[in-house]
This record gives structure tokens, C-alpha cells and sequence, in this order.
């Protein structure tokens, strides 16, 4: 060993000398490893191949290393043992090395074919072998390697195809020889080998190389004991990691388990879908945010089955296509969303038109129950088609009986048909509200905050050997509730027998109406009607807020006033954000004038054509619900600065129709009276005032 001064890097560590291979059988005479510098840089004196050839007696070989951090390898990797180790000293010509005879499995025929061929073909280097133990080393300058001090314990010794430490097979041991030459010592060789021994010639680097000095088998024994200390230490030190990852994952466990009660009793899904994810979940950690994709996609799937959006609340739940084809039922109920002019799927051919809601009552009742009113013996029927139907449904339809549907299926059909309508209409009114404002699902009802994070000044300047300052950040929060709102629509006996199907079909688009003029409403009173907001100070102020309330009427020069406001506002270090405005927001007595402004190429009312530039600055915005003639406003991107938040219960965006299908109770019962349900649940809240403005 080289005594040479230098610093010293110790630690222990993992030191894997090669690559990767696999397995076969019998038994081959192989060299483990060579003193001096391997591949991987690391260097073995005489003491450490002395410890190896120790611990390799009787060791596992296996097929590549494992990963780096694989403690226990598998069984099905073992293809053989060692057996007759044997430390042979350095010679003039040649380095230290350690041989042993690699045992091959029976099961290993495949490796054991692949060492017979390569000697076969004069190639025994094809593959080799590479040892894996954990030891220490420093880093020795002057041989430009890490030299390894101490062996710890031996991993493997593995079969790989690109040996980095010397590791190779020398000759095959025939049965033969093992059985009639028991004195062939280890070492020996082919005389192939032996003659390119004595035929080559020493490297500039092993006639450097000074001879090693012999370890006594004090100093061995001495390390191996050491070694053992270090590796029962480290046993222990395995076994209290494992009990504290052990006790660390039941608490996650439990942890996941709560959350998934929790969030599946909060979810608006129905119960089948409920079902598959907590199988998916059940017995096992997971994080929020896996969880709640899984919510979100099941609920998008939901949606888009229904095309129009998420119905719920309905009796029959289904109506799906099996094996391929596609039921009576699924028909009549495509013939009631045609009805309420709703597209249809192509894969339903060209369907019977609906001429009035006696005959759709009549096709999925049978026809007695409009006549022989509703009692409580007599239930609105079963999906099926009238054999006499006047639409022709037997021909080429079939006379349906669907066994598996069990409630009022014409509440239900109708319903559900008029719920798609309900959200088509409701999805094609005007909501360019949702431009200014940041839209985000909210689980209940209960009280939702956002807080709001102060911000740093400038960086200051940190003297040499000063410390750093600490500053503390201000917030403030703000806070709404969600709140419910709806209505219950009916449709009497009377209608279905008057055949009033334009009565009907209007039900859906009023409600449609209504719903989006509600939300748009609620919307526009934060800027109609300036709120008292989560400073205690109202929303639009002459003085406070950054004086963001003007006093002039709609013009350009009005607006380049309320641009500088914005630009000016600054955070809680006082720092000016730069805001730009991106929507001019107006009530429809200033359309053409915000239009004017906006669009025009040259400035409004200028006797020298001057440029116009408010031209493409912002982007007008129209409200109805806005009934000041004078007040106009100013309003960043949501995504530049988070203005006004609107969260909807469920991340449900649209209205949903509830169907009361159980005949003997409620309206249905003492008034002859198919009730719907239309329900929205939605809040919001100023979140900062910094991006908006008005204008008087």
C-alpha cells in the first residue's frame, strides 16, 4: 500500500466493479477481482483482496447487479456459488488477484451455454464478473484512484458483461478433472493461458509498481471482525428504519382512508360511481391530488355521457347499450329529446317525430294511465311501446316490456330530456361575465377563505460577513358562502291531456333564462352596487384603494385617466404592479360609445385626426343587468390579478332539473302532478380590488 500525504475523503459507500449479465451450469475456474486500479478507478492492496478472497468463499453469484438500493435480491437471480477462493500473490509481470470455481445451477443452462460457446470461440471475455461490496476508500493522489482501505461485507459477486475490476473466466472444469485431480491447485491455468503469461511483456505501470508487503493473518482477522461489527451495526440501524417506515405508512394509510370517506360523501356523484373509486382507493396511501382527478374525471366522463351535462336525480339509471344493440327504450327516450329539438345521435337512424306530449305519454305508458288517472294502485308504467301506437313504433321498433325499469319512467324520460334543454339554453346565453372573473369548484357550503399574501420590497444590499434581515409577510382574507338557489316547475294532468306540448317546451328555456340572469346578476352587483369588501372599506373609493373610483364620464380621456389608476396600483411594499386594464366594462347606453373608443382608428372628436390611442386597448363588455346610465368600469385579467371570485358547490357550472318520480307522494299524489326541480348553488367574493375600476 502507498503511504503518500494527502487528504483524506473518507465514507462509506457502495462500490459495484462492473456492469450486467445472467446464468448457467457446472463450474468454471474465474478470477473475482485484480489488485491495482480498476476501470471505476478504485484501487485494492494486498489486505483488501486477502478479506475478499475470505468472503467470497461460499458467497451467491447472480445474474447483473441489483439496484443500488436493493438490500435482498430475489431467489429466481441466483445462478451459482463460489467455492475453492484463493488469494494468489503479485508476480513480476502480473498484479494480486483473487480465483475461485463458480458453481452454475442446473437452472442456469442458458448461462452456462453462453460460457461454453465463448471459450468455443476463443472469446472467454465475453463476459465476466463484477464484485458488489460496501467498504471505504480515500481518495490517493498520487495514484490517481480511491484507494480502498477497508471491506465492510461482500454483496454479490455477479455475472455482467462489462467487468470493470478483472473479473473474468479462466477455463472450464471438466468433470473429470474435478474427479480424478483433486491436487490441481486453484491458480492454474491453461497452458494457452500460462504461455500468454509468459509471452507478455510488463506495462510502464506494473513496473512501477513496488512490491506489496505480506498482511499477517492478525490483521486479517482483525479487519474481518471489524467488518462484522460495522455490518451488525448497520442490520440494526435497517431493522429501525424499516419499524419507522412501517408505523409512517399506517399513519398515511389511515390519513388516505379518512380523506377518501370524506371526499366521497362530499362528492355530487351517484353512488355506483362512488363504488369504483373507493375499490380504486380502498387499503392503500394515495395523495389529494390523485384523488381528486379521479373525482374530476369521473364526473367529466358523467358529463359527457349525457353530452348536455351531468343529470342526476333521475329514477333510471339504466339506459345503455348492450352488446352492441340498441334498446327500445334508448329509442324512445332519443324521440323525447328530439321533441325538445335536441340533437341526436346519428347511430339512431331517422326516428318517428314526437307530435305532442299525449303521444309521447302514451308510447311509454301503454296509453290507459292518461285516461284511468293516477292512483295509487296504478303506477305511470313501465318503459314499453303500444302494440296500436300511432306512430308505428311495432314496426320496426318492437313492442318493448324493459323489466329492469321500476319507476315512473315518463317522468323520468321527460325530465331528463328536459334537462339537456335546460343546459343547451343555459350554455348559449350571453356569460361574458366569466372573462373577468376566476371560476373555481368548492366542496360544501361552508364558509370559503382566501387569504391574501403580502408581498417583499426590494431586495436590500447584505454586507460582507452581515447577516440577512427578516421581514415578516402581511395578509389579509377574504370570505363568502355558497348559497342555493331553484325553483319547482309541475306539469298537471290537464297539459298532458290538452296535449300542450309548446307549453312544455317552454319550461326548459325559461328556466335557462332565469338561471343565467340570476348568475350574471349576482355577478355585476359587485361593481353595480360597490360592496363593502374584506378591508371594511367599499369596493370603488375617491381616496382609499388607490383612488379607484373616478368622477367623469365615459371618453378616451376618461379612460386613460382610469389605465394610469390601474398602473399605479402597488402591493403590500408599496411597489406599483403595472396593471393594464383588459376589459372596458358598460351598461347598453354606452355600447356605441365604448365602441367608439375602442375601435376607432383615429381619435374620437379630434379637428386634426390625431390618433386614437385607445384603439384595441380594451375589450367592451356589454351588461344588461347593469341599469346606471353613467357608471362604466375597467377590469384586469383574472389571470394578472385575481378580481372577483365566483366558486359553484360540486364544481357544478350549470343548473341541474331534479325529477320527483314516486307517485304517491307530494304534488304527484294529491294533484296529479309531475314536479321538477331546478336547483344552482353558487357565491363569490372580491378577492382584490387592485384590478378593477369605475368610472363615475
Amino acid at each position: 500500500m502507498i503511504d503518500t500525504d494527502f487528504s483524506e475523503i473518507r465514507q462509506l459507500c457502495r462500490i459495484i466493479e462492473a456492469q450486467q449479465l445472467d446464468e448457467a451450469g457446472h463450474e468454471v475456474r474465474v478470477t473475482i477481482l485484480q489488485g491495482g486500479k480498476s476501470a471505476n478507478g478504485y484501487s485494492y492492496d494486498q489486505l483488501a483482496l486477502q478479506t475478499i478472497a475470505q468472503m467470497i468463499e461460499g458467497a451467491q453469484a447472480y445474474a447483473d447487479h441489483g439496484e443500488p438500493d436493493e438490500n435482498v435480491r430475489s431467489v429466481r437471480d441466483i445462478v451459482g456459488f463460489y467455492r475453492n477462493a484463493a488469494y494468489i500473490p503479485a508476480t513480476a509481470v502480473a498484479p494480486g488477484r483473487v480465483d475461485a470455481d463458480l458453481h452454475i445451477m442446473e437452472n442456469a443452462v442458458w448461462l452456462w451455454d453462453i460460457i461454453k460457446e465463448s471459450f468455443a470461440a476463443g472469446n472467454p471475455n465475453l463476459i465476466g464478473l463484477s464484485i458488489d461490496i460496501f467498504g471505504q476508500y480515500q481518495l490517493n493522489q498520487s495514484l490517481g484512484a480511491k484507494e480502498v482501505t477497508r471491506i465492510v461485507s461482500l454483496n454479490s459477486c455477479d455475472v455482467v458483461t462489462r467487468p470493470s475490476a478483472g473479473g473474468k473466466f479462466q477455463r472450464i472444469i471438466h468433470h473429470q478433472e474435478r474427479k480424478g485431480d483433486n491436487s490441481m491447485p486453484p491458480e492454474v491455468t491453461t497452458q494457452e493461458n500460462n504461455t500468454q503469461q509468459q509471452t507478455q511483456t510488463p506495462s510502464a505501470e506494473q513496473k512501477q509498481t513496488p512490491p506489496v508487503q505480506q498482511a499477517t493473518p492478525e490483521q486479517i482477522q482483525e479487519a474481518i471482525a471489524q467488518n462484522n461489527q460495522v455490518l451488525a451495526r448497520m442490520q440494526e440501524l435497517d431493522q429501525q428504519k424499516a419499524k419507522m417506515i412501517e408505523l409512517e405508512n399506517k399513519l398515511k394509510l389511515g390519513e388516505s382512508q379518512l380523506m377518501l370517506k370524506q371526499c366521497l360523501q362530499e362528492s355530487i356523484l351517484p353512488k355506483a360511481s362512488k363504488k369504483v373509486i373507493e375499490d380504486k382507493f380502498s387499503n392503500r396511501i394515495f395523495e389529494a391530488d390523485e384523488l381528486q382527478r379521479e373525482l374530476n374525471s369521473m364526473i367529466s366522463m358523467m358529463t359527457e355521457l349525457t353530452k348536455e351535462g351531468l343529470v342526476r336525480g333521475h329514477g333510471i339509471d339504466k339506459m345503455a347499450i348492450t352488446s352492441g344493440q340498441i334498446t327500445e327504450a334508448e329509442k324512445v327516450a332519443a324521440a323525447f329529446d328530439q321533441m325538445f329539438d335536441l340533437e341526436i345521435d346519428s347511430k339512431f337512424g331517422k326516428l318517428p317525430r314526437l307530435m305532442g306530449i299525449r303521444e309521447a305519454y302514451e308510447i311509454v305508458t301503454g296509453g290507459h294511465n292518461v285516461l284511468a288517472g293516477i292512483s295509487g294502485h296504478s303506477k305511470l308504467g313501465n318503459i314499453r311501446v303500444s302494440e296500436s301506437s300511432p306512430l308505428g313504433w311495432s314496426e320496426g321498433y318492437g313492442r318493448i316490456q324493459e323489466t329492469d325499469t321500476t319507476t315512473a319512467s315518463f317522468s323520468y324520460l321527460l325530465g331528463t330530456s328536459m334537462n339537456k334543454r335546460l343546459i343547451k339554453d343555459y350554455q348559449a346565453w350571453p356569460a361574458e361575465w366569466q372573462k373577468f372573473v376566476s371560476i373555481v369548484p368548492i366542496k360544501d357550503f361552508k364558509q370559503q377563505t382566501r387569504v391574501r399574501l403580502g408581498a417583499f420590497a426590494s431586495l436590500p444590499i447584505v454586507a460582507e460577513d452581515s447577516t440577512y434581515t427578516t421581514l415578516a409577510l402581511q395578509d389579509s382574507a377574504s370570505t363568502y358562502v355558497a348559497q342555493k338557489r331553484g325553483n319547482l316547475v309541475s306539469v298537471s294532468r290537464e297539459t298532458i291531456i290538452n296535449d300542450d306540448l309548446q307549453a312544455i317546451k317552454q319550461i326548459p328555456t325559461k328556466l335557462a333564462v332565469a338561471a343565467a340572469y340570476t348568475l350574471a346578476e349576482f355577478v355585476y352587483s359587485f361593481l353595480s352596487t360597490n360592496p363593502t369588501i374584506y378591508d371594511g372599506i367599499a369596493l370603488f373609493h375617491t381616496s382609499s384603494h388607490g383612488a379607484n373610483l373616478g368622477t367623469s364620464a365615459l371618453s378616451s380621456a376618461a379612460m386613460q385617466s382610469g389605465v394610469t389608476v390601474m398602473r399605479e396600483q402597488t402591493n403590500f411594499a408599496s411597489k406599483r404592479l403595472g396593471l393594464r386594464p383588459r376589459f372596458l366594462i358598460v351598461p347598453p347606453e354606452l355600447e356605441f360609445t365604448a365602441a367608439i373608443i375602442t375601435q376607432s382608428t383615429l381619435a374620437p372628436g379630434s379637428a386634426n385626426n390625431d390618433t386614437n390611442v385607445m384603439n384595441g386597448y380594451c375589450v367592451p363588455i356589454v351588461s344588461p343587468q347593469l341599469t346606471s346610465t353613467t357608471q362604466w368600469f375597467l377590469a384586469a385579467d383574472p389571470r394578472e390579478c385575481d378580481t372577483i371570485e365566483i366558486g359553484f358547490v360540486g364544481g357544478q357550472t350549470t343548473p341541474a332539473l331534479f325529477t320527483q318520480d314516486g307517485e304517491l307522494y307530494g304534488n304527484n299524489f294529491s294533484m296529479d302532478m309531475l314536479s321538477y326541480k331546478v336547483r344552482f348553488e353558487f357565491g363569490g367574493v372580491v378577492n382584490d380590488f387592485r384590478g378593477l375600476y369605475r368610472g363615475i
